[in-house]
């Protein structure tokens, strides 16, 4: 009987200790006091389940962290995670083994929590409600809070417009007189974004990157652009593929724009940007919209020594050479002729789109009587050019036409065309044709040549007395020989 007693004790403490330990057990198991999970510690985490109320995330502790999934909604109401995506959010309570979870303390939270909000770090949203000297005033849980102007962004001197109304996070730097006296700075939120973008674009940034920016100063040598978290600079000759005098005459301060990355320097924390090569370059079409010969009209952008240069459009420039300014008198300098401003008329004399010139020659003012030109017509022109198939030449009213070598007379062969004809020589030709279509003309200096053996055999003719007959070929050859 005894033993039987004894024996039923044994069972009774060997199950007590057994219940201890499994309590122990549960206790350490739920437990989140130590470690990365205990209140107020800031964790990192990644999503594994999304639902309807709440997003559970593995911070790595025996149970999953949990937080509303209102706090990751965007303006939109649209969610800004996914499962696998990594989060760092802070621990608000460890109570009952359940770990909740915020990126912010909204409205929602107490007085408490705000306490633990500023001893621990935790990010608060509140709502800019107004503006007094030296910042902002915030409302924060019912109470009211400040924000210098130093510590609403990272960079000073926005508008209080941008701020105004809007709810925004917000770190509490000091808290006392029982948050009669709460101090803001949202400047240390942003720039601790900035670090982790910073830190980002190291491992994934690279030349040939075409990246969106921010415009925040424009500068004598080109614009700095924020680029998420860090700033790249446009240089001045990158603007545009124009001439430009100031970076405000293409960007303005908060624009947004898209950007070519173009160095990355990270030791010297130098990023080189460009704005126009994500544009079009109009040197390429250059060939096509102003051929030789062309007739078109610009503006003068600058005055030098040896002539003038000309915008045709935005990036594409030409030079009208002095000797191609006086129109038939010698001039010093372009500037007895034009002023920088001046709109001209000029005609396309040459084009190199992989040099990217163009050679110019000014015209007269259009507002002078044009001659009519008509086929037939023989004029008196000035060689503009001096190709391998003939000749380019001026004709009156601004006009120019082409003289191929099969319609040089002289009976001589083509040979050295630029030995007999220079530029700027005078030249008598006869208009062949007119192409209404493509303001084309052909020129010919054969022509004229049979004209006058013609004209000569007719006074020849008229010499012999006027005869109505010619007689025979070998009387005529005999008079010409005689002659």
């Amino acid at each position: 009987m005894a033993d039987e007693e004894h024996h039923t004790s044994r069972e009774e403490h060997m199950r007590e200790n057994d219940e201890e330990d499994f309590a122990s057990l549960f206790e350490a198991a739920t437990s989140t006091t130590e470690g990365p999970v205990q209140k107020d510690n800031k964790v990192e985490g990644t999503v594994v389940s999304i639902g309807e109320e709440w997003v559970f995330v593995d911070i790595g502790a025996k149970s999953e962290g949990s937080i509303a999934r209102d706090e990751l909604l965007n303006e939109n109401r649209e969610l800004t995670v996914k499962v696998g995506d990594p989060l760092t959010a802070y621990v608000v309570s460890t109570k009952e083994g359940e770990i909740l979870l915020s990126v912010k303390m909204t409205a929602a939270a107490s007085e408490e929590a705000l306490r633990d909000a500023y001893s621990s770090g935790v990010p608060v949203e509140g709502l800019v409600s107004g503006e007094r000297k030296g910042g902002y005033v915030v409302a924060l849980f019912g109470k009211q809070a400040f924000c210098p102007y130093s510590q609403m962004d990272i960079q000073s001197g926005g508008k209080a417009e941008d701020y105004m109304g809007k709810r925004l996070v917000f770190r509490i730097t000091e808290y006392s007189e029982r948050g009669r006296n709460i101090v803001l700075s949202r400047r240390e939120i942003l720039e601790e974004e900035r670090l982790k973008q910073v830190a980002e674009l190291k491992q994934s940034l690279r030349p040939g990157d075409v990246i969106r920016g921010t415009v925040q100063n424009l500068a004598q040598f080109g614009a700095f652009v924020d680029i998420g978290g860090i700033e790249g600079l446009i240089p001045m000759s990158e603007l545009a593929w124009r001439r430009v005098g100031e970076a405000s005459d293409v960007l303005s301060q908060g624009e947004q724009v898209t950007v070519l990355v173009t160095d990355v320097d990270w030791e010297n924390r130098r990023i080189s940007l460009s704005l126009k090569q994500t544009l079009e370059d109009p040197w390429n079409l250059v060939d096509q919209k102003y051929p030789e010969q062309r007739l078109t009209s610009g503006k003068v952008t600058r005055l030098m020594n040896f002539g003038a240069f000309v915008e045709l459009e935005p990036g594409i420039e030409g030079l009208i050479h002095v000797s191609n300014l006086g129109m038939g008198r010698r001039i010093n300098h372009p500037k007895e002729v034009l002023s920088e401003g001046d709109k001209v008329e000029v005609r396309v004399l040459s084009v190199d789109r992989a040099a990217r010139r163009m050679g110019l020659e000014l015209l007269a003012d259009r507002s002078e009587p044009v001659p009519e030109l008509n086929e037939g017509d023989v004029v008196t022109g000035v060689v503009d050019s001096v190709k391998d198939y003939g000749l380019f030449v001026s004709l009156p009213g601004n006009k120019s036409g082409l003289l191929h070598v099969s319609e040089i007379g002289g009976g001589k062969p083509a040979g050295d065309l630029r030995g007999r004809f220079p530029a700027g020589s005078s030249i008598q030709v006869q208009i062949l044709a007119i192409d209404q279509a493509t303001n084309k003309i052909s020129l010919s200096t054969r022509t004229i040549d049979v004209s006058k053996e013609q004209a000569e055999f007719k006074d020849f003719v008229s010499a012999k007395g006027g005869r109505s007959s010619f007689g025979t070929l070998g009387d005529l050859l005999k008079d010409k020989i005689k002659t």
